[in-house]
C-alpha cells in the first residue's frame, strides 16, 4: 500500500517504470531472494488484493511494473525443498542433489571443490535424504535443477501467473547461475589467491553455461507472446556481472528482442578515480560490443553496491545522473539517488545483511549491503516519513533532516529538480533516437554529443578540481545556437540561458555539468511533433529507450506507514 500510494511520486518526476524487489513470500534469510512461495505476496507487503490495487493505480498514471524474479534457487521452506528431500513422487530432482563421498570413518566429503557466493562450501548435506544439495548462495537458499522438465514447467508458469497480474516484465536475478555442468567438475583456482571464499576460484563449470541462454530465451518467448496478444510492450532484465564479451552473449536474438542484460559498468568500474578518459572507454566499449539492433542500458546504482554519492562524490550526483540519462537506451535509477541520498554507517548490532552477518563483528563492513539499503527519505519528521515507527528496520541516514524529498520538490534548485528537468528532455527525439559521439578534450572535461535530423544535445562535465569555461571549439565546432536545458545545482547556470552562435562561452565550476540543446524550446517542439509517426511506429522500443527502473526496496519502501 505504500508504493500506492506514493505512485504519482513517479509520474511527478518522469518515471517511467518502477521494479519491485522481491516481494514473494519468504522467510527473508536474504531480504526476500529466498522465495518460499512464487505465486504469492509475503504478509510483510500486503495482500494480493494489495498488490492489484497498485497495478490498478500505476495503469492509471501509466507507470509500468517490473517485478523481480528469482529462478536460481528457492528458499529451503519452499514446500518443493521438502518433497524434494522426502523423494515425493514428481519432485525427487526439483534440486540438484548429488552423493559426494563417505570416507571410512563416517564423514561426508562434498561431491567437488565449488564455493558458495557467501564464502564456503557450495554443498550441504542432508541427513533425511543421504545426500548433498547445492547452493550457490546460502545454505538456506538451495539451487533448482532445470534439468527437470517438471520444475522447468512450474517455473514457467510462475512467469505467466504474474503476466496475467498485469506485470510488464521481470528482472531475473542470479541468471549466470541457473544451470551447471552435470558433470561437477572442480573449478580452477585463480592464481596466487588462497582461502575458501568465492573470489579464489574461476567458476568455469556453474556459470554461464549453454543451457541457460536457451532457458532464457524460451523464457523471453513466453513474454513475447504477451505482447503479441494484447500489444502491450514488456522486458525481461537479466542480472549479468562478467566480462563484456560474457555480457554481450545475453542480449536478444531473433523475436528475442525484448530481452537486455543489465550495464553494470559505470556502477563496478568508476569511483573518485575515475578520469574522463575512463568513462569514455566504458561507454565506447559498450556500445560498440552490443550485437546489431540491441538497445543500451546503463546503471549507476543497485541494492548491492554502495550509492553513487559514495563511488563518485557527492558533488558529481547530478552529472552522474545525467550522464545516465543523456546515453542512449534505458536509464536505470536505485532509489533515493534521484535526491542524492548516501550511505549510511550501520553498527553490527543494527546490521540485516546475511553477507554482512557471516562475516562477524570485525569484518561485517567487508560484505554488508544494508549501508546503501536504508529507508528513503522522504521528509524530515519521525523515520524520514518512510514511517511512523521510530526504528524503522534500518536507520535512517541523519541527513535526512535536510536530504529529503519534501525539501528538494520545494526548493528553487535540487538534485530533484535536475531529475526532473532531465526526464522532460527525455522526451526529445534526439534523446530518444539519436546517435552519439563522447569527446575528451582535455584531462577534465567528457562531452557526449547526441544528435538528430540536425538537432543537437551536448551534455558538458567538468571532473576537474577547478573552473573551467568551454566553447564551440570544445563542441568540435558546432558553432550554433545553444540553450540551457538541465543544469547540475553547484553549476552555477539557469536553465532557459540562450547561447548564441559565434559567442558560446560556458563556464563551469568543479564537478559540475551542464545539458545544452540546439535551437529554442519551439523549434524542439516542431522536432516533436513531425517525430509523432515515427514514434508510433517504434513504442515498443520508444518504452524501452525511456524505461527508468525506479529500484525500490521493498523492505523499506513497502512500510510506509
Amino acid at each position: 500500500n505504500g508504493i500506492t500510494q506514493m505512485a504519482d511520486y513517479f509520474a511527478e518526476i518522469g518515471v517511467d517504470a518502477i521494479w519491485l524487489s522481491p516481494i514473494n513470500k519468504s522467510p527473508m534469510a536474504d531480504m526476500g531472494y529466498d522465495v518460499s512461495n512464487y505465486t504469492d505476496i509475503d504478509p510483510l507487503f500486503g495482500t494480493m488484493d494489495d498488490f492489484d490495487a497498485l497495478v490498478a493505480k500505476l495503469r492509471q498514471i501509466d507507470v509500468k511494473l517490473v517485478l523481480d524474479f528469482v529462478p536460481n534457487h528457492s528458499s529451503d521452506e519452499h514446500p518443493w525443498f521438502n518433497m524434494s528431500v522426502n523423494r515425493v513422487p514428481g519432485y525427487e530432482n526439483f534440486y540438484v542433489w548429488e552423493n559426494g563421498t563417505t570416507l571410512p570413518n563416517g564423514t561426508h566429503v562434498p561431491p567437488n571443490n565449488w564455493i558458495s557466493l557467501f564464502s564456503g562450501s557450495a554443498w550441504e548435506w542432508n541427513e533425511v535424504r543421504k545426500q548433498y544439495y547445492l547452493h550457490k548462495y546460502l545454505i538456506k537458499q538451495p539451487d533448482l535443477n532445470y534439468r527437470d522438465d517438471a520444475l522447468k514447467s512450474n517455473m514457467t508458469a510462475v512467469i505467466e501467473f504474474w503476466l496475467d497480474k498485469g506485470v510488464d516484465g521481470f528482472r531475473m536475478d542470479a541468471v549466470q547461475q541457473i544451470y551447471e555442468n552435470s558433470s561437477f567438475p572442480d573449478e580452477p583456482a585463480v592464481a596466487n589467491t588462497s582461502g575458501d571464499t568465492y573470489a579464489t576460484q574461476q567458476h568455469n563449470f556453474e556459470m554461464n553455461q549453454p543451457e541457460t541462454f536457451t532457458l532464457l530465451g524460451d523464457w523471453a518467448d513466453v513474454v513475447y507472446n504477451r505482447v503479441q496478444q494484447d500489444g502491450r510492450p514488456r522486458a525481461m532484465f537479466l542480472e549479468v556481472y562478467d566480462t563484456i564479451p560474457t555480457t554481450m552473449q545475453y542480449y536478444n536474438n531473433g523475436n528475442r528482442s525484448l530481452m537486455f542484460p543489465f550495464n553494470f559498468q559505470l556502477l563496478t568500474q568508476g569511483d573518485q578515480s575515475t578520469r574522463p578518459a575512463d568513462l569514455k572507454k566504458i561507454i565506447d566499449e559498450w556500445m560498440t560490443s552490443m550485437p546489431n539492433g540491441c538497445v543500451a542500458n546503463w546503471v549507476v546504482g543497485n541494492h548491492d553496491n554502495g550509492r553513487v554519492a559514495d563511488r563518485y562524490g557527492h558533488e558529481m550526483i547530478d552529472s552522474m545522473n545525467l550522464l545516465n540519462g543523456v546515453l542512449p537506451g534505458i536509464k536505470v535509477v536505485y532509489y533515493g539517488d534521484e535526491i542524492g541520498m548516501m550511505d549510511t554507517f550501520i553498527r553490527w548490532d543494527q546490521t540485516r545483511d546475511a553477507s554482512g552477518l557471516k562475516l562477524g563483528p570485525d569484518h561485517y563492513q567487508e560484505g554488508s549491503r544494508d549501508p546503501e539499503r536504508t529507508p528513503m527519505q522522504w521528509d524530515n519528521t519521525t523515520s524520514s516519513g518512510f514511517s511512523t515507527n521510530n526504528t524503522p528496520w534500518l536507520p535512517v541516514n541523519p541527513n535526512y533532516w535536510l536530504l529529503n524529498e519534501a525539501y528538494e520538490i520545494s526548493a528553487p534548485a535540487s538534485h530533484l529538480k535536475v531529475f526532473q528537468a532531465l526526464a522532460r528532455a527525455r522526451k526529445d527525439p534526439v534523446l530518444q533516437r539519436g546517435d552519439y559521439n563522447v569527446y575528451v578534450p582535455d584531462n577534465d572535461t567528457l562531452i557526449v554529443l547526441r544528435s538528430y535530423n540536425e538537432s543537437y544535445f551536448a551534455l558538458i562535465i567538468n571532473m576537474g578540481s577547478g573552473v573551467r569555461t568551454y566553447t564551440s571549439q570544445d563542441l568540435h565546432g558546432y558553432d550554433i545556437n545553444m540553450t540551457v536545458v538541465v543544469a547540475s545545482v553547484n553549476s552555477g547556470l539557469t536553465i532557459g540561458t540562450n547561447l548564441q552562435s559565434g559567442s558560446l562561452n560556458v563556464s563551469l565550476r568543479p564537478k559540475a555539468s551542464v545539458l545544452l540543446r540546439s535551437g529554442s524550446t519551439a523549434a524542439s517542439s516542431r522536432s516533436t511533433a513531425a517525430s509523432s509517426r515515427a514514434r508510433l511506429l517504434t513504442t515498443s522500443a520508444l518504452l524501452i529507450c525511456s524505461l527508468l527502473a525506479f529500484l525500490f526496496r521493498s523492505i523499506s519502501v513497502l512500510r510506509i506507514e
